[in-house]
């Protein structure tokens, strides 16, 4: 049991490890500094209607955030914690629903800080309420994670991310360890495997051994921080800023902790060495260091001093990962969670058919190993902040995609997830209410307000000469050639499609191109420039498509659309591009309506056409944003990658 001193202390740390992470996208930007693709936003975009978010009118980030920040990293309290936590709550959901799917995790472990802080009397009471709420919080998102990689996509090698990002990797590996050259081909091939095995190991190791899942969370980012086109430095660096509340022990004692870990002097030299020659090669990969990536690897080395030093040393045990503050740890914890993982995520590839069972039986079995049995944590914190936060981010981690609130921002991200139109998941379905409602005759027995929100089915874009439409679809969000040459030479040697679209990046960046160019991606250019006509057809529900169309009226800009409503019996991509309905042919010019006719016949469209629908609730458009599916020649069925 920590003392009040030891709470407060280790809530401190906490706080200026979080203010360290609110502080890179600004010092990236004062600095001219190219790096992380997915860094918290900091200008004025706001795709939900001109003047629809704060931020149009009030620069909150420069002028409240950036202070506060700078003020807690001075002076951690409750009370500046609490507004700084709350003003970064509200700046996330000014921005629903454009945010990367690691900022919708910061909020769902801020707005228990607001609870803890706006409840409690101290830093020492705030610390007993929220730290353990956070703990709960983030083992369950990283399960969700892993969890929506268990797709038929991600485990065909042909479509998989994780092939992509793996190439991805080795591509800049390469040329600075040449024998890696000699693994390759086998490392691409194990790739789905591997790293949705890497993927469900940190959340086991975390609520297994916390100091080693620590160790291994660090390995996973900054694998991530290594990627030369997709460096998520973003996720990465929020990540890491959250893993010292595993460490209480280190928390509590961050000065006797550097000074323990600096005093075994071998472990110590180890460390650095280990950190100095990873910042050689992230400066190797991406020609300079980030402020994402600097403070990743400073952070990196406080935890490796903190882990590196042996139980008993000086400071009484009480400072570093050990001695009588560390969390409770389980015997034989590695063998356990290879066990886990073993079951969980190798079935899928080896016997599909299998998957239902094993992770069956690894989850029992990780109950069992468990800390405290889920119900019996379930019970224990019924009625507390830690039982309320833990379901919350189960309710987002595994919810949202089933039911079809959620696509991107969700804990998706490169699932190769088929979110609509059925499901390609191996244990769940996906897009419950557009399924639901696709029929018409459900539709018309549903509320109003539900099926205006889901009703509509699926709709193919054939053709457009809109470039709002041109840079949200296929051509404006695909970077296959963008990846390194290396990249696809590995692909194409492992029969990968390579195919690669940031559909996601392309919706967030959306008319921010200028901030957009300062990535690690450099896709700007190329996406505001698509007005290729001839683009390929896609698949979209009926929602995104009116959500686009608003976007291309907002712009008032003429513009022309041809798209194919597709029948609810039709499940796959296959189907879908060779279907042959009646076309609905748009025509606006940049003052309103020219013309909107169906079929080969011409006929009006009727009051009703989804074209000439208003844009959808407003409510929802702050939480949903759907992946389109593109329909590319001989692609076959699967879900190609996308960011």
């Amino acid at each position: 049991m920590q003392s009040d001193a030891q709470q407060h202390a280790a809530l401190a740390t906490y706080a200026r490890f979080w203010c360290l992470h609110q502080l890179a996208p600004f010092a990236d930007q004062a600095f001219a500094l190219a790096g992380a693709m997915d860094h918290r936003m900091i200008d004025e975009s706001c795709q939900t209607g001109p003047g629809a978010c704060l931020r149009a009118h009030f620069d909150y980030d420069w002028l409240v955030r950036l202070p506060l920040a700078l003020a807690c990293l001075l002076f951690p309290g409750r009370r500046l914690l609490l507004l700084a936590h709350l003003v970064n709550v509200v700046g996330w959901a000014d921005r629903m629903p454009a945010v990367w799917d690691y900022m919708c995790w910061c909020a769902l472990m801020e707005a228990p800080f607001v609870l803890a802080a706006a409840t409690s009397s101290s830093m020492a009471e705030t610390a007993r309420k929220f730290l353990p709420a956070m703990r709960a919080q983030l083992v369950v998102l990283y399960f969700s994670a892993a969890f929506w990689k268990l797709t038929s996509s991600w485990y065909d090698g042909h479509y998989s991310c994780s092939t992509v990002l793996m190439s991805e990797l080795l591509s800049g590996l390469e040329p600075l360890f040449p024998p890696l050259a000699t693994l390759s081909g086998l490392m691409l091939h194990a790739a789905p495997a591997l790293v949705a095995g890497i993927e469900f190991a940190v959340p086991a190791l975390l609520l297994l051994q916390p100091r080693h899942g620590v160790l291994l969370a660090l390995v996973f980012h900054q694998t991530i921080n290594l990627m030369p086109a997709t460096y998520a430095g973003g996720f990465s660096i929020a990540m890491c800023a959250r893993q010292i509340i595993f460490l209480p022990a280190a928390a509590a004692g961050a000065s006797a902790t550097l000074r323990r870990g600096v005093g075994f002097a071998p472990r110590a030299v180890g460390a650095t060495a280990l950190v100095a020659v990873t910042t050689g090669v992230m400066v190797a990969i991406h020609g300079s260091l980030d402020a994402h990536g600097g403070i990743f690897l400073a952070l990196a080395l406080f935890y490796f001093l903190s882990i590196a030093a042996p139980a008993g040393g000086g400071g009484g045990g009480a400072s570093g990962a050990y001695g009588h503050l560390r969390l409770e740890e389980q015997p034989h914890a590695v063998a356990k969670m290879a066990t886990f993982v073993a079951l969980v995520a190798v079935p899928p590839a080896a016997l599909p058919s299998a998957t239902l069972p094993c992770c069956g039986l690894g989850v029992a079995l990780l109950c069992l190993w468990a800390p405290r049995f889920p119900l019996r944590f379930a019970l224990a914190h019924a009625t507390d902040l830690t039982g309320a936060a833990a379901a919350a981010a189960a309710a987002y981690g595994f919810l949202g995609p089933v039911l079809g609130l959620q696509m991107m921002a969700s804990s998706t991200m490169y699932g190769n997830v088929k979110n609509y139109g059925g499901s390609n998941h191996l244990l769940v379905p996906t897009g419950l209410l557009q399924t639901a409602l696709a029929e018409q005759s459900s539709a018309a027995a549903a509320p109003a307000w539900l099926s205006d929100a889901f009703g509509g089915g699926l709709v193919r874009i054939d053709a457009t000469n809109s470039s709002v439409l041109l840079s949200l679809a296929v051509g404006g969000a695909e970077m296959t050639d963008k990846l390194p040459l290396r990249a696809r030479e590995l692909l194409s040697s492992a029969n990968a499609s390579g195919r690669y679209f940031e559909f996601y990046a392309a919706r967030n960046y959306y008319e921010r191109s200028y901030d957009h160019d300062k990535t690690a991606l450099h896709a700007a250019a190329a996406a505001a420039g698509a007005t290729d006509s001839s683009d390929p057809a896609y698949v979209v529900p009926a929602y995104e498509l009116r959500r686009s169309l608003a976007l291309a009226r907002r712009r008032g800009e003429p513009f022309s659309l041809e798209y194919t409503p597709l029948p609810p019996g039709l499940g796959t991509p296959t189907q879908w591009r060779a279907h042959a309905g009646e076309k609905v042919s748009l025509d606006e010019a940049a003052d309103g309506l020219v013309s909107c006719v169906v079929g080969r016949a011409r006929e009006a469209c009727g009051a009703a056409e989804l074209a000439l629908l208003p844009p959808p609730p407003w409510l929802l458009t702050r939480v949903l944003l759907p992946y389109p599916i593109p329909l590319l020649d001989g692609a076959g069925d699967g879900i190609h990658c996308t960011t």
